[in-house]
């Protein structure tokens, strides 16, 4: 009742195949987690950069170098945040896609799963007719022996 070695091996490896999207969403998701966290670390230090300036600017603490300083590190901070939440979009979208693939490896694997079972109740089916046609040609040989043999009692 073994399935095909074929079957099998194909079974593996869409299971394999599902393990690895699987892991490499898991990748995807942990790396897009940080990097929101990243830029939302980066907006707090913009938000906090400006409130410094702000504070400055009330007390009379602003020079036009510090107001220089200040707007390169603001100038910075944005490109940051900016190439930050650049990444965070092109990992979202590649999180989805491979959410998408390993929805297509789990049916796959489904279809591969259904398959076997198809096979194994095929496999029984047939093994359960085989046994039958045994047991209906030993019952009819016994038939055969009993008749020949009370035929050869009544010749005799």
């Amino acid at each position: 009742m073994a399935e095909p070695f074929r079957l099998q091996r194909v079974l593996r490896v869409r299971e394999q195949l599902r393990k690895l999207r699987q892991h490499e969403a898991e990748e995807l998701a942990a790396r897009l987690a940080a990097a929101r966290r990243a830029a939302a670390r980066l907006a707090e230090e913009h938000e906090r950069a400006g409130a410094a300036e702000a504070a400055d600017a009330a007390a009379g603490r602003l020079t036009p170098e510090s107001l220089r300083v200040a707007r390169d590190y603001e100038r910075a901070l944005a490109d940051a945040e900016a190439a930050l939440l650049a990444e965070v979009s092109r990992l979202a979208v590649a999180l989805e896609r491979k959410r998408v693939e390993l929805r297509r490896e789990r049916q796959e694997e489904e279809k591969y799963v259904r398959l076997a079972d198809a096979h194994c109740q095929r496999v029984l089916a047939e093994e359960a007719r085989e046994a039958e046609r045994v047991l209906d040609e030993i019952a009819i040989d016994r038939h055969r022996r009993g008749r020949k043999e009370r035929s050869d009692a009544r010749h005799s």
